[in-house]
């Protein structure tokens, strides 16, 4: 913000502009993110980074004390939910949502999907399809278990492991797999998308990300590995990236239809 040099016209005066410029800049940090500023006033939950010069919304949450859900279908079975369908199921308690992976044309899941500790499609490991899901392998699984521990698998190490998912989604790539890139990332990609994806950081937490610039999977990946510090990260999906907080936004904006949602909210 440029200041143009104002002159001298006695203490009231100035006692005036600096309380206007304090009012003025803690509204621009809380409505626009200027960084060092927390967005979430209630519970320091939600942040933006500047990234290598690339603008993000991130989202950290202990799953032992905020509940991270899943969503699809709705529980009539007569459409899909949408953002603001979540929004008026969760009401006051929502504080993020996002959407949660790739899904087919009828707004149904690619892979493996979990709500409430009951499977509603299947791991999904077929190897003769295109897109992102299926050619820059591994694609991988973010799962929160029943003792509320989240983890990010690939879908070959999934298959082997024998936690109770209370929620899981599938999606692909993967981002960072145990502190390495995907080695099919290329740093000069021009493949420029909005994009967003979810990591576990070292503290156990889960770390939702959405780029408000346009980045590529290296460059994604990178702000996982280097700035979340998240040794797994899964990619979930681009272009229709959204996501939607009540605390920054009044209601839910109007996008193209997603199929799946990962929220958070309060217990």
């Amino acid at each position: 913000m440029h200041i143009t040099p104002i002159k001298q016209y006695g203490k009231l005066s100035f006692v005036l502009l600096v309380v206007c410029i304090v009012n003025v800049s803690f509204s621009l940090s809380k409505s626009l993110g200027v960084d060092g500023f927390r967005l979430y006033k209630e519970a320091d939950l939600i942040r933006t980074i500047t990234f290598k010069g690339k603008h993000y919304i991130v989202c950290e949450v202990d799953p032992h004390q905020y509940n991270v859900e899943l969503f699809n279908a709705l529980p009539n079975g007569k459409g899909i939910f949408t953002f603001k369908e979540i929004a008026k199921k969760k009401q006051q308690k929502l504080i993020f949502a996002m959407n949660a992976g790739m899904y087919e044309k009828d707004l149904s899941p690619v892979g493996l999907f979990v709500t409430d500790g009951e499977t509603r499609k299947a791991l999904n490991v077929r190897t003769d399809a295109s897109g992102n899901f299926y050619q820059l392998k591994p694609n991988g699984v973010l799962m929160i278990d029943t003792n509320d521990d989240p983890i990010i698998l690939t879908t070959e190490s999934y298959i082997k492991q024998s936690r109770k998912a209370k929620i899981a989604t599938q999606s692909g790539p993967m981002l960072v797999i145990n502190d390495t890139f995907n080695t099919n990332f290329q740093a000069n990609s021009t493949n420029v998308n909005i994009r967003n994806g979810v990591g576990i950081n070292s503290q156990h937490h889960v770390v939702f990300a959405i780029s408000t610039d346009p980045v590529n999977f290296y460059e994604f990946a990178q702000l996982f590995k280097t700035q979340l510090n998240c040794d797994n990260a899964l990619y979930l999906d681009g272009v229709i990236s959204q996501y939607y907080a009540p605390e920054l936004q009044a209601e839910p904006l109007p996008g193209v239809p997603l199929g799946t949602f990962l929220t958070v909210s309060h217990k």
